[in-house]
């Protein structure tokens, strides 16, 4: 397995076109979205009506 995730790495390290670039802010922008949506439903379920 070690073998495998190394070769991973090196192809992930071999792509340094603009490509991976977009691909990085795609991924940063739904992380980020994510959390976020999960920062106000977590804000909006803090206080539940009685």
């Amino acid at each position: 397995m070690p073998v495998l995730a190394g070769s991973h790495a090196l192809e992930l390290m071999d792509k340094s076109d603009s490509d991976s670039t977009i691909n990085l802010l795609v991924w940063g922008v739904v992380l980020l979205g994510g959390i976020g949506v999960f920062i106000v439903w977590g804000l909006a379920n803090a206080y539940p009506a009685h």
